[in-house]
């Protein structure tokens, strides 16, 4: 059994998985610099260094961030604990109230954010490698008197494969449910089966459940074995299982007293239209914070684990929600934070209880230039580390339905027109992200471990700073001409687009007022809205239709074929979408003319990488010498067949950047410098490159920091003042 995925694979990517839209959920609420993406559950520019132990140390950062000295705990005493600490309760935040918490994922509208915190760590990933642990990792804690290491629990212990098909994933058999019910294998199951029929599967005849409890604990997963007539079975190379099994993110399950009533009116529906009718049940089923408090609710407890609990409705106010250790969970026992508080916030909200202190944990780094800088921050708010971040950056998310963006030169265009590093420092600050210097679709870190120097050097590459004579150059060649200082296109309609970012962060308003900002002085019209998290998402998801024409948006994921691959989920962007045709449009079928976002399947590849030249007016799928046809989904599903050598699996990948960089369907133009800041006053906290700060859940550190039991309340309020800067 693997218990842990802290090894490499020969060709660069390292085994683990990375998963869902819970990430997103996560970042709802902070408004901070750093935002990562990933799927369904199932080398950077600048490598940090090795330390003395093994470990990876984060890159430094000077006197133009913030960084709290070691907190003095070395001089700490084991009596220490004789004491009481001075506060007991650590504090985040949420883009979520309690009008409108729902933990039921299927409903319209995603208002799960908080559940990661309410659930047990699924398993820990590393911020630097992207190589996963599970429960029974070691971590050094030099910052707490009374424990130089603590072993914390998660939810999966372990996994093995078993290719072409199968994995299987071992839980701890400790994590229970609040109300002490086994939080097990067969409880995901259940959730997973429900999760399955309401996607559309219950009389899809291609379509089987791949999942079984073999036993209470572990939970056995396959891809499609072809065990129904109209199913191909899908075998799959060991290296993408591994990233199946063990995933560190995903939902956390509902108790089967909510999935089992479901699950039986499923199997039991005799036709369509009833499956549809449980479907309707099931999303207007809302779990609110009633449904799940320990007392003070409905008594129903329909989820909850890990080691902060809603024990009472009392706990539960219009501006914050107090969560309470369970003394007997096994995280509890090195801890000496006792409450959990998370506050109810987004946007302003949320940066106004930064900026006055309130919030003990962030995602974040502080740098000058940025919205949360050292001069917006008490000084006892400091950051506690930074990192290259491997998994995250921002891209400029295109929507080829749209009539202007379905011409290859107006794509070039825009991107030559806009001055990149402007939007990066303008959105995140000094120090608070690095520009890509290859268009592969990867962020550097994977481009860089991948590719060759020479093939990434033969690519095409983009300016990062304003090129307007470059861009005029490619309007004329799409038939544009300026009118009046407006560009107009070869029928006279004015360009121009919409450009959607989320209120939600802070960030991405600000590079989309720098991207609007740069095309309106060249011409080119943008019409920029601000929307609150759920109107954003919603408008993003095929599902509702892609409300859209271009948003920001986040990237980034561990692995080469997670880029490279369909999916058509709102919280994932991938190098195909998903099927505009399958009831459910999370992946892209060969058979497709183009996906969800208007971009066509069969396409002209250049043989030569960074070949460049295009018909004028070339629209979605020009004809071109020198080039071969593909199918782009045949492609990216050939990546994850098993049997490739290195060099068919290099093929595969040269193959989808020269698209990439040919086509440039979205542009991705930076890799995050991840940070994590907050109170050094009332909580101790380890050296920045210790490795208490290497893991993380879903997005960011903050819950490992939390919930893993790494935090330790302070017993006194002395602290080493901020650097400048």
């Amino acid at each position: 059994m693997v218990v842990n995925h802290e090894g490499n694979e020969a060709d660069g990517e390292s085994a683990g998985g990375f998963s869902r839209r819970q990430y997103a959920q996560v970042i709802a609420g902070l408004g901070a610099a750093g935002l990562a993406g990933c799927p369904s559950e199932g080398g950077s520019t600048a490598t940090p260094a090795g330390s003395d132990d093994g470990t990876v140390e984060p890159i430094e950062f000077d006197g133009e961030g913030s960084g709290p000295a070691d907190s003095g705990t070395d001089t700490e005493t084991a009596t220490a604990t004789d004491r009481e600490p001075v506060v007991d309760t650590i504090a985040y935040a949420h883009a979520n109230s309690p009008d409108v918490f729902d933990w039921n994922p299927w409903t319209p509208q995603d208002n799960t954010a908080g559940d990661l915190w309410m659930s047990d760590l699924h398993g820990l990933r590393n911020v630097h490698t992207t190589n996963l642990t599970y429960s029974g990792t070691t971590i050094p804690t030099p910052h707490k008197p009374d424990h130089e290491e603590i072993e914390i629990m998660t939810w999966i212990e372990g996994t093995d494969v078993e290719p072409p098909y199968d994995w299987y994933d071992h839980h701890d058999d400790r994590s229970t449910y609040w109300n002490g019910d086994a939080h097990d294998a067969v409880a995901r199951e259940k959730h997973n089966h429900v999760e399955f029929f309401q996607a559309g599967n219950k009389f899809t005849e291609s379509a089987t459940f791949n999942q079984r409890a073999e036993d209470q604990w572990t939970l056995h997963q396959w891809t499609d074995k072809g065990t129904v007539s109209e199913q191909e079975p899908d075998p799959t190379a060991s290296n993408i299982l591994e990233t199946y099994a063990g995933p560190v993110d995903g939902d956390p399950p509902l108790h089967p007293s909510f999935t089992e009533p479901y699950l039986e009116q499923y199997r039991d529906a005799g036709s369509r239209d009833r499956a549809t009718s449980v479907t309707d049940e099931l999303k207007s089923d809302r779990v609110s914070l009633d449904r799940i408090a320990l007392a003070g609710g409905t008594d129903e407890y329909l989820a909850g684990s890990g080691p902060y609990r809603l024990k009472s409705m009392d706990d539960v106010g219009s501006e914050r929600m107090i969560l309470r250790l369970d003394p007997e969970h096994p995280n509890a026992g090195h801890t000496n934070v006792e409450k959990l508080a998370i506050y109810w916030a987004e946007g302003d909200r949320a940066q106004t209880l930064k900026t006055e202190g309130v919030l003990d944990v962030n995602v974040g780094d502080v740098s000058p230039g940025a919205a949360l800088n050292r001069e917006v921050l008490p000084d006892y708010m400091q950051e506690f580390t930074r990192w290259l971040r491997a998994t995250g950056g921002d891209m400029w998310k295109l929507n080829w339905n749209n009539s202007h963006l379905q011409n290859l030169w107006v794509r070039r265009a825009l991107i030559e027109a806009v001055d990149w590093n402007a939007v990066s420092m303008n959105g995140w600050g000094e120090g608070g992200a690095q520009p890509l210097a290859h268009d592969t679709f990867l962020l550097d870190a994977q481009s860089e471990a991948i590719f060759s120097e020479e093939f990434l050097d033969s690519l095409h590459t983009y300016s990062r700073g304003s090129n307007t004579e470059t861009a005029t150059e490619y309007m004329n060649r799409a038939g544009y001409t300026r009118q009046g200082g407006q560009w107009v296109d070869p029928s006279g309609n004015p360009a121009e687009i919409d450009l959607f970012a989320t209120s939600t962060i802070p960030e991405h308003v600000q590079a989309a007022q720098t991207i609007r900002a740069n095309l309106a002085n060249w011409g080119f019209g943008v019409n920029l809205s601000t929307q609150g998290w759920s109107t954003w998402s919603n408008n993003l998801d095929p599902n509702g239709g892609l409300n859209y024409e271009s948003s920001l948006y986040w990237h980034g994921d561990p692995y080469v074929f997670q880029y490279y691959h369909d999916v058509g989920a709102w919280w994932d962007e991938t190098l195909v979408a998903g099927s505009p045709t399958a009831p459910d449009p999370f992946e892209a079928e060969p058979e497709d003319t183009v996906d969800t976002q208007g971009k066509p399947i069969v396409q002209q590849i250049p043989d030569e990488p960074g070949a460049f030249e295009a018909p004028d007016e070339a629209g979605k799928a020009p004809d071109l010498d020198g080039a071969t046809e593909i199918n782009l989904v045949e492609t990216v599903n050939a990546i994850r067949q098993p049997g490739n050598s290195e060099a068919e699996r290099q093929q595969l990948y040269r193959t989808c950047a020269k698209y990439y960089n040919f086509y440039v369907p979205h542009f991705p133009f930076h890799q995050y410098m991840q940070g994590s800041f907050g109170n050094v006053r009332d909580f101790d906290w380890p050296g920045s490159s210790a490795r208490a700060f290497d893991y993380e859940h879903s997005f960011g550190i903050e819950n490992v920091l939390v919930l893993g039991g790494i935090a330790q309340a302070s017993y006194d309020t002395e602290f080493e003042p901020p650097e400048e800067g």
